[in-house]
């Protein structure tokens, strides 16, 4: 199949026959730079297996294309955002890398994630550029002149035996409050709904007979919940709206017309696809970091140009790769291992050894805190602040060197040290206990969260290294600069002036682990609930 060019109408030339076509749609979402192959501790902890990588994925990829061939198909790679962040690879030169993979591999086009932002809306741009492939975000626009920046575009449309898809990009608006905002520049992201149906009826009077939306805005586990919330709206007779991004399943409800959503954002993989109750609308997402690849095939019927159905033709929609399962492209492995050493430079040297998992969660963890105390004894500080959102893995039980730390905290941040009033201090951490991602992983101090009190009145009975919480007294306080700049709502930060201490979160912790030794989960809860309603 001839390779896609970054232009708003493509045909793929075969000859036109009355009857049923097949699309094979293969997807990745969230590699995070995961073309290295990495240790499935989630299988294992003991004896994990090898799975993944941008070998084993080019392989896979192959072998569908060359079935497809055969078999008179249609064959489609498409990635739904956050493409690099996250390994010393996919950081190297801030995805350089991981588009030279996708270039090599054939990838027909992607969306931009949240995090395809961290280096900036130039180098988003600059990735795009770099690009064989037409990268498509429809809400990704210059503020001063409403425009999409060159050379992404909002949306591609391709023509198989006279059926036209349209291929819409879509990205999550909350990358404005995840990204520094000076990185973004004039940059802003439209809202996801409005900005979606403008799309529809655009390539809708080009012809096209089927929408497919290449979406980062994540497809949730419990999705009944968020049908819940949806219909309360409704029965209340009221329009359903929400003060920051849509997940699909949500949008899907708001939004009609769209037949495929291949989604990104959530690290969540799901076995059959999920079909919109409202809609109809199907939704596919994988498992995140390069460790497999889903793949749908659509039945398309030529007369009517209409979707009549899809199958799994690999009984389900999301493939593990693992290593004893599959083959990799040997070709592709020798220009990942020649990335590798590039960039991997002194990440195998063992620092210390954990005697059981530090496991990460949802809700306040040995793996923040340990990052949390690290923080603290870098900068000899009082209290220290972890934002969760930037804590990406656990620490597996056995040997520890920076590579298994990178892949924990790998957005690479500066440490700031605020001096605060005890009263100051208390404000910030008030501003953690009001949720919305603001959730903390905290070192130095205990309290209790009384969540029968208002905002900014929950914090109680608090200690800080041990002794009662002084509104008076200065304290030294240490956080990221991802925090320190106003991100999550932490916007009272902006308030004080804080100083870089020269250290990294990535030193403070490999050092940190490096003086311990010998590590184990320290699993006393630092912030207590009481009163949960």
């Amino acid at each position: 199949m001839k390779r896609l060019l970054p232009i708003l109408l493509l045909a793929i030339i075969l000859p036109v026959s009355a009857g049923t076509i097949y699309l094979n749609i293969l997807h990745t979402n969230d590699i995070h730079g995961g073309i290295v192959p990495r240790e499935a501790s989630f299988l294992n902890p003991d004896f994990p297996p090898m799975i993944g990588g941008g070998a084993y994925i080019s392989a896979y990829v192959d072998g569908v294309r060359e079935e497809c061939l055969e078999n008179g198909e249609y064959c489609l790679l498409i990635d739904a955002g956050d493409i690099y962040q996250g390994t010393p690879t996919g950081n190297y030169e801030s995805g350089k890398l991981i588009i030279e993979w996708m270039n090599a591999i054939g990838y027909d086009m992607i969306t931009l994630g949240n995090h395809d932002f961290d280096d900036g809306a130039d180098n988003a741009i600059k990735l795009s550029e770099q690009a064989d492939f037409p990268v498509i975000c429809g809400n990704f626009v210059d503020s001063t002149t409403g425009e999409i920046p060159a050379p992404v575009l909002p949306y591609v449309i391709l023509e198989f035996e006279g059926v036209k898809i349209a291929f819409i990009g879509l990205t999550t608006t909350d990358t404005y409050g995840l990204v520094t905002p000076e990185l973004l520049g004039n940059y802003i992201f439209l809202n996801e709904v409005e900005t979606t149906k403008r799309y529809i009826s655009e390539v809708e009077e080009q012809g096209a007979d089927l929408i497919v939306l290449v979406s980062h805005l994540g497809q949730p586990r419990d999705t009944d919940k968020y049908l819940e919330r949806v219909y309360d709206a409704w029965n209340a007779g009221e329009e359903y709206t929400k003060d920051f991004c849509m997940n699909h399943v949500e949008f899907t409800c708001l939004v009609p017309g769209i037949d495929l959503i291949v989604s990104g954002h959530i690290h969540l993989g799901f076995a059959e696809p999920w079909v919109s109750p409202v809609n109809h609308t199907v939704v596919v997402q994988g498992y995140a970091n390069g460790t497999g690849i889903g793949r749908i095939r659509l039945a398309i019927d030529t007369d009517s140009g209409t979707l009549i159905g899809y199958d799994l033709p690999e009984g389900e929609e999301y493939i593990s790769l693992l290593h004893d399962e599959f083959w990799p492209d040997q070709e592709i492995a020798n220009l990942i291992e020649n990335f590798r050493i590039i960039a991997e430079a002194g990440m195998d040297e063992v620092i210390g050894e954990a005697n059981e998992q530090i496991p990460r969660g949802n809700a306040e963890h040995p793996m923040g805190r340990l990052i949390a105390d690290a923080m603290l004894w870098s900068t000899d500080t009082d209290v220290a602040l972890m934002n969760r959102g930037g804590i990406r893995a656990a620490i597996p039980r056995g040997l520890i060197t920076p590579r298994v730390v990178y892949q924990a905290i790998p957005f690479e941040e500066d440490l700031f040290v605020f001096e605060l009033s005890g009263a100051e201090l208390k404000e910030i951490l008030e501003t953690g206990m009001q949720g919305r991602r603001r959730d903390m992983e905290i070192g130095g101090l205990t309290a209790y969260r009384n969540q029968a009190m208002p905002d900014g009145e929950k914090i109680e009975d608090m200690l800080i290294g041990g002794e009662p919480f002084d509104p008076e007294k200065i304290y030294r306080f240490v956080t990221t600069g991802y925090l320190a700049i106003g991100n999550i709502g932490y916007d009272i930060m902006l308030e004080h002036e804080s100083v870089p201490v020269g250290v990294t979160l990535m030193n403070a912790v490999t050092e940190y682990i490096s003086l311990l030794g010998e590590i184990t989960p320290d699993n006393q809860t630092r912030i207590i609930w009481i009163e949960e309603p």
